[in-house]
């Protein structure tokens, strides 16, 4: 089964949904894992992620698109991107990352 990755806030969370992206948390300065990508949520995992701070979460759900409407939302959340930046300097090598890394993200989902 197809899959895309939806972020979403840690209140919409719900048992034996299954995380896209590492979920990493900072204590006094110092950066630990607490989940990888893939691990499927439990109770003791959701409150570990509740104490820890943590507001949103990547999650992988199913995709029930066609290949076709998949290349058309990509189309669309790509002319979106170039809407937003079409006053940009894109010369500008900051504002490119950015760019690039935007348009990345949202063509994938």
């Amino acid at each position: 089964m197809k899959t895309r990755t939806h972020v979403i806030n840690l209140t919409e969370a719900v048992l034996e949904m299954v995380l896209a992206e590492p979920v990493d948390a900072v204590n006094s300065g110092i950066q630990s894992q607490l989940f990888p990508a893939g691990h499927q949520l439990t109770e003791d995992s959701l409150l570990q992620l509740a104490l820890s701070h943590i507001e949103f979460i990547s999650i992988l759900e199913p995709d029930y698109r066609s290949s076709a409407q998949v290349a058309i939302d990509a189309a669309v959340a790509a002319h979106r991107v170039m809407e937003i930046f079409s006053g940009a300097d894109l010369s500008n090598p900051v504002m490119a990352v950015l760019f690039d890394q935007v348009l990345t993200y949202r063509s994938t989902q």
